[in-house]
């Protein structure tokens, strides 16, 4: 294989659900992948004569076709390095079918990297790489090429956790998971015209000599949402994701989800923007003037209690973030906040440094969404579901034991943790998820505080309720305080 030069480009070129032709691409350093030059752009697809293709629907005929770009896609990948997902088969044939159709030169690769072959392997990589979306179709279409980039990236950042050394060419400092790809390649054989659509290898197909053995679920769930909705409503086995944090915006962001506890199966949504508000209950001063007619907390109140109000509750930051600033806009509006079952918080989870607890962040968990902040809970929500999958190829292998005692549909899960068997109890009126059963095992105890009375430090437990009010300990706390102040007359005397 030719050397790889200073410069590489991702791209990608298909058929969009819309009837037109998605590009994008973009020109990457291969030391860093620091990205250089971007573009993208939708077309008209054309016939043998140059002129827009007939199927072309009727609302897009006053889209440009090809002709108009190719200039700049000529510059971003002629005589580079190509990367991406089902080149070989498919973009690369169309890309030359429609500069063929509109009479230009075609730009011609020094080399590609096809992701099929990597992804195919098997290996505890490429299974990550899917998780991560690569080579997954985006709702955007022309956002492939940059959801293989961020993919690749966030694949390079998950070598440490699969305990994987650096590799690099001798000789040369290329990045390293451009090092890993190159070695699935095998030599290309350019599909034809014809093959471009519909020839790319789908990931579920088994592989030759190789077979992936399905997962087994350790619930099987109704099939009809009516099914799963009369379920979880017998068995109360409901937990919420919910997040509430002031957005770039300024205004408030409130996202809420409601899933079953065992199979963590969709129920409900809510989400919303509102106003934060004074202590009077109106709108904050603060608010800018374009979003005054947004509504405040007490139009959706009803909503939330309803959602939140003795459930389970999971999220980020939930603690010290989200529950206070609820708990604050409700006394604003004069309302009674809605209370938690149990809160259960993936802070100290991803902050634990366990392998699984590093790949959760890299799948989003604790991140921001891209755009909207009122949909930071159904990314929280994804990223649990994606660590559920990734748990076999961490080597994270599931077994159920039953206690004595205990009927088998309550057993205990023990998970191998990285070698380490460590005891999950399960809930004996609901089995958890197992996600939700891990993040459980890393919540923190009561708060130690320490006290300084007088010069004198002191260490005092206090057992803190959900909502920061103290339980016990005030009466020890005044009984410190007397005798301080007497030895202190002592003293004086």
């Amino acid at each position: 294989m030719p050397e790889l030069g200073k410069l590489v480009a991702f791209f990608d070129f298909k058929d969009g659900r819309d009837g037109l032709l998605h590009f994008s691409g973009m020109t990457a350093c291969s030391e860093t992948l620091s990205v250089i030059t971007r573009h993208r752009f939708c077309v008209q697809a054309t016939d043998n004569t140059g002129k827009p293709a007939s199927t072309t629907p009727a609302r897009d005929k006053n889209k440009p076709t090809l002709d108009r770009y190719y200039k700049s896609v000529y510059f971003i990948l002629h005589d580079k390095f190509w990367i991406g997902h089902g080149l070989v088969n498919s973009d690369w044939a169309k890309l030359e079918e429609e500069f063929n159709h509109i009479g230009k030169p075609s730009p011609k690769p020094k080399g590609i990297i096809d992701t099929v072959p990597f992804i195919s392997s098997g290996t505890k990589l490429a299974q990550l790489a899917v998780l991560f979306g690569l080579g997954e179709p985006s709702l955007g279409y022309y956002n492939n090429c940059e959801e293989n980039y961020d993919a690749i990236k966030q694949c390079r950042d998950a070598m440490p956790i699969l305990d994987m050394e650096k590799e690099k060419d001798m000789g040369s400092n290329i990045y390293p998971m451009i090092s890993h790809l190159r070695k699935f390649q095998q030599p290309p054989e350019k599909a034809t015209t014809k093959s471009a659509r519909g020839s790319e290898p789908r990931k579920s197909q088994k592989l030759e000599g190789k077979e992936n053995p399905p997962r087994k679920s350790l619930a099987e769930s109704p099939s009809s949402l009516e099914e799963r909705l009369l379920v979880a409503m017998k068995r109360e086995d409901r937990v919420t994701f919910f997040d509430f944090k002031k957005g770039s915006n300024g205004l408030l962001h409130f996202g809420g989800m409601e899933v079953t506890s065992k199979t963590l199966e969709f129920i409900t949504e809510t989400r919303f923007c509102v106003q934060a508000t004074q202590i009077n209950g109106r709108p904050a001063r603060n608010t800018p003037a374009w979003l005054k007619n947004e509504p405040t907390l007490s139009e959706s109140y009803n909503r939330v209690y309803y959602m939140l109000h003795n459930k389970t509750w999971i999220g980020h930051d939930l603690r010290k973030s989200d529950f206070p600033m609820l708990e604050k806009e409700c006394k604003h509006i004069g309302k009674s906040p809605p209370r938690p079952k149990e809160i259960i918080d993936t802070v100290p989870f991803i902050s634990s440094g366990s392998k699984l607890g590093k790949l959760a962040v890299l799948l989003g968990l604790g991140k921001p969404a891209a755009r909207l902040d009122c949909r930071n809970c159904q990314v929280n929500y994804n990223a649990i579901k994606k660590c559920r999958d990734a748990m076999p190829i961490l080597d994270v292998s599931l077994l159920y034991k039953a206690q004595k005692g205990t009927e088998i549909r309550n057993p205990l899960l023990f998970v191998l943790f990285f070698g380490l068997q460590v005891e999950i109890e399960q809930d004996k009126e609901s089995n958890m998820h197992p996600m939700i059963s891990l993040i459980k095992k890393y919540q923190q105890p009561p708060e130690e505080e320490t006290s300084i009375l007088f010069g004198h430090e002191e260490e005092t437990t206090k057992r803190k309720s959900p909502q920061g009010k103290v339980k016990d300990g005030g009466v020890r706390k005044s009984l410190r305080l007397k005798e301080a102040s007497q030895r202190l007359k002592k003293k004086s005397m």
